[in-house]
C-alpha cells in the first residue's frame, strides 16, 4: 500500500535522474518497485517516521536501477550522464524531496483550478511534449497568440503555487 501511494514520488525522483523519457521512467520505476517488493522484508527503520525512511530506501533502490540502466545504455553508446553526476543528482533530489512534494501538490491543485481548455494546453505542452507551433495549429490560432497564452498560463500557475505555498508558510 505504501509503495503504491508513493509511486509518484519515486517517479519524480527517477525523472530527475533520467530525464523526461516516460518509457525509461516507467521501466526504471517498475524494476525499482519489483525489487523493493521482493526485499520489503529486509527493510528496517530507525527514525520516528518509517514511511519517510521507506521512501528514501526505495529511492536508493531506484538510484541503483538508474545506474544499471545507464550502464546498459553505455554499452549501446547512447549515454547522456555519467554515474558521478547521477549520484549527485540523486543526493540533491533526496535532500529536496519534501519541498518538491509540497510544490507538486500545490501545482496539482492549481492545475485543477484552470479551465479545461487551459488544462489541455498545459498537458499538450508539458506531458505530451508538443511544440508551440503544434499547439497553435491544434487550437487554430497564430503561434504568437498561442505562445502569449501559454506564457500567461505559466505566470498564473506560478502565482497560484506561490500563494498556495505562502499559505502553508513554504514560499
Amino acid at each position: 500500500m505504501l509503495l503504491a501511494r508513493h509511486t509518484p514520488r519515486v517517479r519524480a525522483f527517477v525523472a530527475t535522474l533520467v530525464g523526461h523519457d516516460s518509457d525509461t521512467i516507467d521501466d526504471v520505476v517498475q524494476s525499482t518497485l519489483l525489487i523493493a517488493w521482493k526485499k520489503l522484508n529486509t527493510f528496517r527503520y530507525a527514525e520516528k517516521n518509517p514511511e519517510e525512511e521507506l521512501i528514501r530506501w526505495v529511492c536508493t533502490i531506484a538510484r541503483f536501477e538508474v545506474l544499471e540502466y545507464l550502464r546498459d545504455k553505455k554499452r549501446r553508446r547512447t549515454i547522456a550522464f555519467d554515474e558521478q553526476l547521477i549520484g549527485q543528482l540523486a543526493d540533491l533530489q533526496e535532500e529536496q524531496s519534501g519541498p518538491l512534494d509540497d510544490r507538486r501538490r500545490a501545482l496539482r491543485g492549481c492545475l485543477q483550478q484552470l479551465q479545461p481548455k487551459q488544462q489541455e494546453a498545459i498537458r499538450l505542452r508539458y506531458a505530451v511534449g508538443l511544440s508551440m507551433t503544434e499547439i497553435a495549429a491544434r487550437e487554430q490560432r497564430s503561434i504568437k497568440a498561442a505562445t502569449v497564452a501559454m506564457c500567461r498560463l505559466r505566470k498564473l500557475l506560478e502565482k497560484c503555487v506561490r500563494q498556495s505555498l505562502g499559505l502553508k508558510g513554504l514560499a
